[in-house]
């Protein structure tokens, strides 16, 4: 913006005042303004409207609407809702400076105390204030519409991709029936790593369909009792090749208001990488709550290898494997999922862990109601 195009409206009914205000800022040769002045809060609006103002100086006790009023109609048009109003008052009162500012008011200025440096300085911060606004707010909605289209593409891609590759799980299944007992040792050796690689690619597609089904449409929310979930996915857990028993330790854990399917999914990928990634001694898996400020704390806690501390920033990202030194597959879509369904939910997700030495996430849900939510029975299951 040049500094000729600076518009500020100066709404006032006392003519002194606005003579006043007006002398202030024609002070600052540096930075001319084109001042607009009224001593109608109605007429104002109306100048909004007209000549869009970049700043507005508004007197807090003018007739017809008084600087509350005229904030609030400013605010439901939304062109306004970064256009900063600086209120003037005759005399500083701290209440009505704590309203003004709830209320949207960028600056609360005492008439009796105004400098020429003073105003142009309000002036100009409220303004370069409100032109950052503005820019986050344009960042964010062009962030949103990327990312609404990455998952459109994440979506159609996979949901189209799992047909042609179940065609060719499948095919690989005949062809070894076919040749069952003609191959060579190599023969049976390139065919199963190509079943290999085409169930790894059944995987990955699903989970990035998963991936993407978080991100979009509308989810509707009800009351969930985290207990039951646990306990229903611990009831259809099989264990991996090599694991033969484990403790898993389930603590009284709250009801929530949310998506049963994808807290479902949250605590799956959870509970099968404390298998994933075990050491040699059976896991010991202990799931948890407590309550902190109105929110939820939810922790799980493993015995397993545990994750270096450079790497905590890396493991919620889409596509993020981990060198543990593991030869545990996975498509590196687990932990990003846990993390979209903890915010999709409202709250936040983080790691502590320290190799070889188990590994705890922990994730927030708020707590809906005022009273504190019942929660259920402990359950540990061998």
């Amino acid at each position: 913006m040049r500094s000729s195009d600076t518009t500020v409206l100066i709404i006032d009914d006392c003519a002194e005042d606005r003579e006043m205000l007006c002398r202030f800022l024609k002070q600052n040769s540096g930075h001319p303004f084109r001042i607009i002045e009224t001593d109608s809060s109605i007429q104002g609006l109306e100048l909004c409207q007209s000549e869009h103002p970049d700043c507005v100086l508004l007197d807090y006790q003018i007739p017809e609407l008084d600087g509350l009023e005229f904030i609030e109609s400013l605010s439901k048009n939304h062109i306004h809702r970064f256009l900063p109003v600086l209120m003037l008052t005759g005399q500083g009162n701290e209440d009505i400076a704590t309203e003004a500012m709830k209320n949207g008011a960028a600056d609360y200025l005492v008439k009796g105390k105004l400098t020429p440096a003073g105003i142009y300085r309000a002036v100009t911060t409220a303004i370069e204030k409100s032109s950052l606004l503005q820019t986050n707010e344009k960042q964010r909605k062009e962030l949103e519409r990327s990312q609404k289209e990455l998952e459109q593409f994440a979506y159609t891609a996979s949901h189209d991709l799992q047909a042609p590759v179940r065609r060719i799980t499948k095919f690989l299944e005949l062809l070894q029936m076919d040749l069952n007992g003609q191959m060579t040792e190599r023969s049976r050796d390139y065919l199963d790593r190509a079943k290999k690689g085409a169930q790894h690619m059944q995987l990955f597609i699903q989970d990035l369909l998963d991936y993407a089904v978080v991100g979009g449409g509308s989810h509707g929310f009800e009351s969930v009792d985290l207990n039951q979930v646990v306990k229903d996915i611990v009831a259809q857990m099989e264990f991996p090749p090599g694991c033969t028993s484990a403790n898993i330790r389930v603590n009284p854990l709250p009801t929530i208001s949310g998506n049963r399917t994808f807290l479902n999914q949250l605590f799956q990928n959870l509970l099968g990488n404390a298998f994933k990634f075990r050491r040699e001694d059976p896991p010991q898996i202990n799931i948890s709550a407590c309550s902190s400020e109105c929110t939820w704390i939810i922790s799980v806690s493993d015995n397993g290898i545990g994750i270096p501390v450079e790497s905590f920033d890396k493991i919620f990202g889409v596509f993020q494997r981990l060198n543990t030194g593991s030869k545990v597959e996975g498509t590196g879509i687990g932990l990003a999922l846990c993390k979209k369904i903890v915010e999709l939910h409202g709250g936040r997700i983080w790691v502590e862990s320290k190799a070889q030495s188990g590994t705890t996430f922990h994730f927030t849900f708020p707590q809906v109601d005022t009273e504190k939510p019942k929660i259920g029975s402990q359950q540990t299951v061998q």
